[in-house]
């Protein structure tokens, strides 16, 4: 969960043109900081969450919404093996 949600985070993140430096500094801590969140070392309190959604300009369930893997059995549409 850790590791998709930093996933998602380095995605919107880039989607806004930020660099982890830009956004680290308005979230008032350093760029390794941020890289451990996005890379899911480390786990990112409800607080924390609600400022990256706002610097992101973002709802903060934005934040949660994964895509399904190409390879998932469902993700073209169509049932694999029956």
């Amino acid at each position: 969960m850790h590791a998709a949600l930093g996933l998602r985070i380095r995605a919107l993140r880039r989607l806004k043109r930020m660099t982890q430096q830009e956004l680290a500094e308005r979230l008032g801590f350093s760029a390794t900081m941020l890289s451990y969140i996005e890379r899911g070392h480390r786990k990112p309190s409800p607080q924390l969450l609600e400022k990256i959604a706002q610097e992101l300009n973002v709802d903060r369930e934005e934040l949660f919404i994964i895509k399904e893997s190409a390879n998932a059995p469902y993700a073209s549409g169509r049932a694999t093996g029956y």
